[in-house]
Formats: structure tokens, sequence, C-alpha cells
């Protein structure tokens, strides 16, 4: 009896214990997500998802799902009899919402003396020049400055300065900079964005079958700047003119 008892128990813990398969996607152009971490909080193993997106993980019912990946937000899964029964299932991650403060990169001179001439430009931390010894005098400003009390109407304009200017305008820095100053205003819209492009935003205005609808939004290829710029009825005709586009090639193909 004791033997059937411990035979019974162990193909009911065994009976509960599966695999349960899934694939992972970017929410916005649905590539594939490698090296997406999958972690089962509750029987505390994980996997990682291959080139394709694909994983495979052992569970059981009601095991909690932590889906994450560095510059994606996390994804909470609970497994549900509604999971489990499935073969497989799609899970979408979205880019998180990190804004960084601009960092000042000093760029010093490779040369010896470049090297001591850009060092002593470097501004010094407040605290520092109240230690005895390390004052600046006036005269060292001047000496440091030569010409800056001298009138100047041209100065800190284009004309003054016209390569720095230019550099300033159209460098990749300046723009990345001014990218940045953009996306700050668009910070608390990224939320709303799984909401304004989904699968099922595309299907009412397409009208294209499940299967082919991940191949669809995968060809238009918004990119995150965009959608988060545009609103619901840009991102409608955006829809409709990849969907023309797209129905185009297919047809000479």
């Amino acid at each position: 009896m004791l033997f059937l008892l411990i035979m019974c128990a162990f193909f009911h813990v065994n009976a509960q214990k599966k695999e349960f398969s899934g694939k992972v996607y970017d929410g916005i152009n649905f590539y594939p997500i490698e090296g997406a971490s999958i972690y089962n909080v509750t029987r505390k193993n994980f996997v990682f998802s291959n080139a394709d997106g694909n994983f495979t993980i052992a569970c059981q019912l009601h095991d909690t799902l932590v889906i994450s990946k560095s510059i994606y937000r996390q994804l909470i899964v609970v497994l549900d009899d509604k999971l489990m029964s499935k073969k497989t299932e799609d899970f979408l991650l979205y880019y998180k919402a990190i804004l960084l403060k601009e960092v000042n990169v000093i760029s010093l001179n490779p040369t010896y003396e470049g090297f001591k001439r850009d060092l002593a430009k470097i501004e010094i931390p407040e605290i520092y020049k109240k230690i005895p010894g390390t004052e600046i005098t006036e005269q060292d400003k001047a000496n440091a400055e030569y010409g800056q009390h001298q009138p100047n109407v041209l100065r800190n304009t284009a004309i003054a300065h016209p390569i720095s200017f230019l550099y300033e305008t159209f460098s990749k820095k300046a723009k990345m900079k001014r990218l940045y100053n953009e996306m700050v205003q668009y910070e608390d819209r990224l939320d709303e964005l799984p909401l304004k492009y989904n699968k099922e935003v595309v299907k009412d205005i397409t009208g294209l079958p499940d299967d082919e609808i991940l191949t669809f939004m995968m060809y238009c290829h918004f990119s995150y700047y965009d959608l988060v710029r545009w609103t619901p009825m840009q991102i409608i005709n955006a829809i409709k003119d990849k969907y023309i586009n797209y129905e185009y090639e297919k047809l000479k193909k």
C-alpha cells in the first residue's frame, strides 16, 4: 500500500509538470528578440530565447514567468489554463522609457603639450578652489583668456566662429542632442504606444488574416520615434500607405 501511495504521488507530480513554449517579439516591428531571458520565478529555472525568438521552459500550472531583456520592459506572465493549453504563445516586449541626462565628454589632446593645455582649461569643482594654494587670480584668468576683455560685437555669433557654428548645427552630436531634447517632450507618450499600434489595429485597417498580420507589420518597419510622435490618424494613414505598397509588391511576385 505504501509503495502504491508513493507511485501515485510520483505520477501526480509528474503529470503536472510540462514544458511551455513561446516566442518573443519586438512589439513594434515584430522582429524576433534573441537572448531574452525567460525566468520561472516559481521554479527558479530560466532559459534564453534563440535567434528566432523561440524558447521552451519547464513549468507547471500557475507558475509565474518574467520575460526580459536589457532595453525592453519586463513582461510578467502567469501560466493559467488558457496559456498551458496552447502549443505556443507570442509575447511582445516594448522599449523602456529611459532618457539619460546629458553627459559632457571631454576629448583631450593626444600630444603631451596639448594635453597640458587642455588639462589646464578643465573647470575645477568649487570645493577644490577653496584649498590653499589653488586660488586663481584675475591675472591668471586674463592670461588664460587673452583678449577676453576686448570689446567684440561678433563674439558668440556664427560669424565669429563659423566652423564651431557649423559643427554645433550639423554634426552628429548636435543632431543627437536635438533628438534627445525632442524625445524628452514625448516621454509620457511611450506608455500609449501599445494601444496606438498593435495587431488588432492593423487588422481592422487592412483586413489581413491573422497568419499574415505579423508579416505585414515586419514589412511596415515603423520606428519607435515616429510612432511616439504620430497621432492615431497619422498612424492609420501610414498603415494604409504601407498596405497599398505591400499588396502591389505581392502582385508583382
